[in-house]
């Protein structure tokens, strides 16, 4: 008698049920891995922006354009108002409140984009910044980027 060697159908099946589980488990882990690593990465350019900044205001000893007293914008300091820039970008930068003292600068998720609905990421002239999952904040002493 000769003895068949291979896998029954019961155990391919158990094995596709095994990954079917572990892929349901581990999408939504790594979609939320991105999501974060996408925000951290929004909030470490808006850091960078703001040194940009705080430069022009050392320069030029206000966020005011010498030319006409208009407030700066993102073009003045060669900064994109889409992040990353291209056409898969996840926010749009604003840069408001601008007087000769202080700024805000937010960004927006995108529509139709991993980061939509995540909420807004705010920072000021004064270091202070918030982010609040799904919402708009206003930055100040006590708010921060971990939501909490």
């Amino acid at each position: 008698m000769v003895k068949e060697q291979g896998f029954s159908l019961i155990e391919l099946l158990i094995v596709v049920a095994i990954l079917g589980i572990l892929a349901r488990i581990a999408y939504p882990i790594y979609t939320d891995y991105l999501i974060k690593a996408n925000r951290v990465d929004m909030q470490s350019e808006m850091v960078r922006i703001g040194g940009l900044l705080q430069k022009y205001r050392t320069l030029n000893a206000t966020f005011l354009k010498k030319q006409d007293a208009t407030p700066i914008d993102l073009t003045t300091l060669g900064v994109a108002d889409q992040y990353p820039s291209g056409s898969k970008s996840l926010y749009k930068l604003t840069l408001s409140n601008v007087s000769a003292g202080t700024w805000t600068l937010t960004a927006t998720p995108n529509t139709n984009t991993t980061q939509d609905g995540n909420g807004s990421i705010v920072l000021n002239n004064q270091g202070q910044k918030c982010w609040t999952k799904g919402s708009t904040c206003t930055p100040s002493a006590s708010t921060n980027w971990d939501g909490r």
